[in-house]
């Protein structure tokens, strides 16, 4: 190999590695500014009324007796073959890998790390 394309293949190398690193840069920059938003939203008086009304949502008698509903449903028969069916589905391979991608995701997203799919390649 001549020496024009060792430099050249250097130069390329760099140009490469600083384009990849460019685009993960910017996913996790956008990922921060999110995260940072959600945090902003939290904290304002709308976010926490609504928390509030949530709260005392769970707390009232109607959603005791729907909790209670739903344990019974669990209990029968009926439950527990949806239950058992679902969890058929989701040991299938595709099933496995989404559920994996949007876990992956979900705590790049809240770490501030951004996607990580780059990495894979």
């Amino acid at each position: 190999m001549s020496e024009f394309e060792s430099k050249f293949r250097q130069f390329v190398d760099r140009l490469t590695h600083w384009w990849s690193n460019s685009g993960k840069t910017k996913a996790t920059a956008g990922a921060q500014q999110a995260a940072a938003k959600a945090r902003d939203l939290r904290d304002t008086d709308a976010a926490k009324k609504a928390a509030a009304k949530i709260s005392d949502l769970r707390d009232s008698e109607t959603a005791k007796k729907a909790e209670a509903k739903l344990s019974d449903l669990r209990d029968s028969e009926t439950g527990k073959k949806a239950e058992a069916k679902l969890n058929d589905l989701r040991q299938r391979e595709p099933v496995k890998k989404a559920e994996e991608s949007a876990r992956k995701a979900l705590h790049d997203l809240f770490s501030g790390r951004g996607s990580n799919s780059n990495n894979a390649s």
